[in-house]
C-alpha cells in the first residue's frame, strides 16, 4: 500500500511538472539554472559565449532579434558593458532597449525544476525582477 502511494505521488508530480513546461516556448527561455541539472537555458548559453569573446557587437544586433528571450539578453548585458565603460550604446541602440523595456510580448522563464512561467519583457526588465539575472551577472561581469 506505501508503495502505491509513493508511486502515486511520484507521478503526480511528474505530471505536475510537465503541465507546467507546456505553456513555455524552450526556444525562447531565458533560465540560468533549468531543470535538474541546472543548466543555463540556449540562449543563456549563445550570449554567454559571445561575452567570453568579446562579441558585444554581435550581442548588440540580437536587440532587433525576433527571439524575445535573445532581446531580454541583449539589453541586461549591453546596459550592464556599459555601466562598466566596456561598450558605448549608440542611440538606436539606446532607442531599441527603451522599446524592449515597454515591450508586452512575452518570454519563458524557468528556473530550477519546476518554475516555468511567461512574462512580459517589460516586467522581467523591471528593478524587481532584476535579481533573476544577478547571479549571472555577477559571475559574467567581474569588475577589474
Amino acid at each position: 500500500m506505501r508503495t502505491k502511494i509513493l508511486t502515486i505521488v511520484f507521478l503526480i508530480g511528474i505530471l505536475s511538472g510537465m503541465n507546467a513546461q507546456d505553456n513555455v516556448d524552450q526556444n525562447e527561455m531565458v533560465g540560468f539554472a533549468c531543470y535538474f541539472a541546472g543548466q543555463p537555458s540556449k540562449t543563456v548559453e549563445k550570449v554567454t559565449k559571445k561575452l567570453n569573446t568579446k562579441k558585444y557587437n554581435s550581442i548588440a544586433k540580437l536587440l532587433t532579434s525576433d527571439n524575445n528571450a535573445e532581446r531580454y539578453m541583449a539589453v541586461i548585458s549591453l546596459e550592464k558593458l556599459a555601466e562598466l565603460n566596456k561598450y558605448k550604446l549608440n542611440e538606436t541602440e539606446k532607442n531599441l532597449i527603451s522599446e524592449i523595456k515597454k515591450s508586452d510580448e512575452l518570454v519563458s522563464i524557468c528556473s530550477g525544476c519546476t518554475y516555468f512561467e511567461k512574462v512580459s519583457l517589460k516586467e522581467l526588465l523591471t528593478e524587481k525582477k532584476k535579481l533573476f539575472a544577478k547571479n549571472w551577472l555577477n559571475r559574467n561581469f567581474k569588475t577589474e
